[in-house]
């Protein structure tokens, strides 16, 4: 993880949890070695590398890059992902997918929509820096791992974080229609993933954990059925809520989803008012199954 490059700032832990787009208490415990300084290093080294990775990014825009491009993309990505930046992690790895596969016009789409959210990251992460040096040897981040940073700093947050905690949904539907009508009938109350492509449906799972999903009956490569054993396959989703978005012929085919897991469906059209009383139901559902376990 360390860049090998040391810089001396140091960073408002507090500030940046508050702010809300960098997980860093994941992060610390998922990487339980790391140091503070180790990580304000990573935050140091983004900052450095932003001109050209917006540079990059209005290539990919223009549809003017080449391999060299998308592997500095690549570097910048996995940086990303090593802070805990998970707002984009489905995009990243779609605009590499998109590259393999040739869809220069895709690859452009994703590349503006990441734009805008970076540059308000990095005006973030250069508003949390402090300049001044460690008051004593003992407040020096880079002798402490993170976990204990936070710790020594008590960045407590759980009161609040259970009255502002947003519940997440991931939608998987082909359709770019559905997926913006839940996304817009959601977003106020829970945070909102999106995947048109089911197949890389395990790859998400690896870097979003949802509380709930929805699910499409009918998609290429891999339909809503199938979907359900690679969802149980990951262990913290053994009991996470699947509801099904189906046709409404198609409803005869939902009592085998069931079987493997599902816990209920919609028909479509999406109607607002069902899809969040079904939402809110499970999601509270699920709570208790967790406090009970």
């Amino acid at each position: 993880m360390n860049t090998g490059k040391h810089h001396t700032e140091n960073y408002n832990l507090a500030t940046l949890i508050e702010q809300g787009e960098l997980n860093i208490r994941s992060v610390a415990a998922t990487t339980k070695n790391m140091t503070a300084g180790e990580y304000f290093d990573m935050l140091s080294e983004l900052i450095d590398r932003a001109s050209t990775f917006k540079s990059d990014l209005h290539k990919l825009i223009s549809r003017d890059s080449d391999r060299n491009t998308y592997k500095s993309l690549a570097g910048m990505f996995n940086l990303l992902k090593n802070l805990g930046y998970e707002k984009h992690a489905i995009d990243f790895d779609a605009i590499l997918d998109a590259y393999d596969r040739g869809h220069s016009r895709l690859t452009s789409a994703y590349a503006k929509k990441i734009m805008d959210s970076f540059s308000a990251l990095c005006a973030q992460i250069t508003a949390a820096m402090i300049t001044h040096s460690p008051e004593d040897p003992g407040d020096d981040p880079h002798g402490l791992s993170l976990r204990e940073w936070l710790e020594l700093r008590q960045i407590e947050r759980q009161k609040k974080e259970i009255v502002t905690y947003k519940p997440i949904v991931l939608a998987v539907d082909d359709s770019p229609m559905v997926l913006k009508s839940v996304s817009t009938y959601l977003s106020d109350d829970y945070k909102v993933y999106m995947l048109a492509k089911s197949f890389m449906l395990e790859k998400t799972l690896s870097q979003v954990k949802p509380d709930l999903f929805l699910l499409d009956y009918n998609m290429p490569v891999l339909n809503g059925f199938e979907l359900i054993p690679v969802i149980r396959s990951f262990p913290e989703h053994k009991n996470t809520p699947i509801i099904f978005l189906t046709s409404e012929g198609r409803i005869e085919n939902i009592s085998g989803a069931v079987i493997l897991g599902a816990c209920d469906f919609i028909v479509k059209p999406v109607q607002r008012s069902v899809l969040r009383e079904r939402v809110s139901k499970h999601i509270a559902k699920k709570g208790i199954v967790e406090k009970v376990s």
